[in-house]
């Protein structure tokens, strides 16, 4: 299958840590029809294209953003690889339709039909780990928030960064992160002059590296400390594993795209297990 979607890729790895079984990543890789490579800058997504297809991210790195009226772009999220760019328009496909989705670095990308979504959701496993991913990405979203509501610069930077190194670490990535300090301006709100005042003073404690340009954190546990960081947030995926969900034939097909004229989706049964 190749670099980015075979055994022990991040997207194998991405799929096991949401609860996915061993046969869940060829399913997933089998209807991935088409496979599309994205050079850095360039966009996965424009803004209001059509809905009918979910990209998923084999190789690279991309960001959800928006464009404000002058302008200037606000990041929403960050995708590695084995994250889905856009699950969130299968369930509803006019929602934010503003948002775009920009390459990072060069990326390797595939693309799965909406048709071939729905077939996905018959494999309860997967259908309950497609669930999970959007249950995670909106845990990161609430966690940005909150953090540039009320943090320093300093501590949303921070925090920031140890974010993204979780997550790539969890997929089995490390090293430098790939991403700019204007990326980083967009991503916590800040300008970018403020942004670079703030690694200087990073590089300074010693907790960035001080050779050339990239962001590559040397001391992680001092920049924990500065961000006030945990990790429980980012483990949600286990938490919500502890629950057994069925999925009843009756109500896969309710599960896909929600009509205009059917607002409501049919609820997914949950039994919760005793943890011991």
């Amino acid at each position: 299958m190749g670099v980015g979607w075979g055994k022990g890729s991040p997207l194998d790895m991405k799929l096991k840590g949401l609860g996915a079984q061993a046969e869940d990543l060829d399913v997933l890789v089998q209807a991935i029809k088409r496979r599309v490579s994205v050079a850095a800058h360039d966009n996965v997504i424009r803004e209001a294209d059509a809905a009918g297809q979910v990209k998923v991210l084999l190789s690279g790195t991309t960001c959800s953003y928006n464009r404000k009226e002058n302008g200037s772009r606000s990041i929403l999220a960050f995708h590695h690889a084995g994250d889905f760019c856009n699950l969130h328009r299968y369930v509803l496909p006019n929602c934010q339709t503003a948002i775009a989705v920009q390459a990072l670095t060069d990326c390797t990308v595939g693309i799965i039909e909406y048709r071939d979504v729905d077939r996905l959701l018959s494999h309860s496993a997967l259908a309950s780990a497609l669930w999970r991913a959007s249950v995670l990405e909106a845990a990161y979203c609430r966690e940005r928030l909150s953090r540039t509501s009320r943090g320093t610069a300093l501590e949303r930077v921070a925090h920031l960064l140890c974010e993204q190194m979780a997550r790539r670490e969890a997929i089995g990535i490390r090293g430098p992160l790939p991403f700019s300090q204007i990326d980083v301006a967009d991503a916590v709100a800040l300008s970018i002059v403020h942004v670079n005042r703030t690694i200087q003073t990073l590089r300074g404690l010693n907790v960035l590296s001080k050779t050339g340009h990239a962001i590559e954190v040397v001391d992680r546990e001092k920049l924990e400390k500065i961000a006030g960081f945990h990790d429980r947030y980012l483990d949600l995926p286990n938490f919500v594993s502890k629950w057994t969900v069925q999925i009843e034939p009756a109500r896969r097909a309710a599960l896909g795209r929600v009509s205009p004229n059917h607002p409501t989706v049919s609820t997914i049964a949950r039994t919760p297990r005793r943890i011991h």
